[in-house]
Parts: structure tokens; C-alpha cells; sequence
């Protein structure tokens, strides 16, 4: 299993690859490759999605995705 933590200034919930994975600001669980990420809520953020590689992660140093409200 890898490790991310998506940043986002209100608690929402993150959606990857069109399933909700858990909240913002928390370490989250994911399986190794590939993943689409988004917040689920009103799309006043930026970037609308990132696409993502997630490998090689631990709960030190997760992969570190940031949406910037608008």
C-alpha cells in the first residue's frame, strides 16, 4: 500500500479515480500507480484533478497533492 495526504484549506471529502478514498488533510491508503484525485463538493478549487503517480511512499513522506481554493 502507498501513502497520500491531499491539502485543501475545508475538510473534503477526496474522491480518486471517481470513488470518494477519504478526507483532506488526512493520510490516506491507496494502491500503488495510476490514480486520478479530486474533491467531492462545490468546484471552487484549483487544479480541477491531478493525475498522479503514487510509488515509494511511506507514512513519513507521502505523496503530497494541494488544491487551492478560488
Amino acid at each position: 500500500m502507498e501513502y497520500v495526504i491531499v491539502n485543501f484549506i475545508e475538510n473534503r471529502a477526496v474522491m480518486a479515480n471517481g470513488k470518494k478514498l477519504g478526507q483532506t488533510n488526512q493520510t490516506l491508503l491507496i494502491e500503488k500507480g495510476n490514480h486520478n484525485f479530486s474533491l467531492d463538493g462545490l468546484q471552487n478549487y484549483r487544479p480541477a484533478q491531478v493525475m498522479a503517480v503514487i510509488k515509494d511512499t511511506t507514512t513519513i513522506t507521502p505523496y503530497q497533492i494541494t488544491f487551492n481554493l478560488v
